[in-house]
């Protein structure tokens, strides 16, 4: 049959309990070089939160100076290169074409029309 406390036995019972232990008996369990090495770290760790919050603020005040928000101007700088490749492939099929029609070189039409290979 279980055994049932009366609430006044549980409270006697967690004052004659031994207190919890210290928090530096991990300490004790450490080396000097590896109480020193964690401690650089949390320092270290310390540090790095500071900068990352800094850099958070940083990116965000930025943001908030934009003209238009970043995944818009994004959106536009892709569709002004997909606008510019369909015209450069254009210009280089009317290029090919010239170069056919003379029977020369891609490379000579090209130098006619001021294109060189940096373009």
């Amino acid at each position: 049959m279980p055994m049932r406390l009366a609430s006044s036995n549980i409270s006697q019972m967690a004052s004659q309990q031994s207190p919890p232990p210290a928090p530096s008996t991990e300490d004790t369990r450490l080396s000097a070089k590896e109480i020193k090495y964690r401690d650089s770290l949390i320092t270290q760790i310390s540090a790095l939160e500071s900068q990352l919050e800094s850099l958070n603020s940083q990116v965000s005040s930025t943001a908030e100076k934009l003209e238009n928000p970043p995944k818009a101007t994004i959106k536009q700088h892709i569709k002004l290169l997909h606008d510019f490749n369909e015209i450069r492939d254009v210009g280089l099929h009317l290029i090919g074409m010239i170069a056919d029609e003379r029977g020369v070189g891609l490379k000579e039409v090209l130098g006619e029309f001021g294109v060189t290979a940096k373009d």
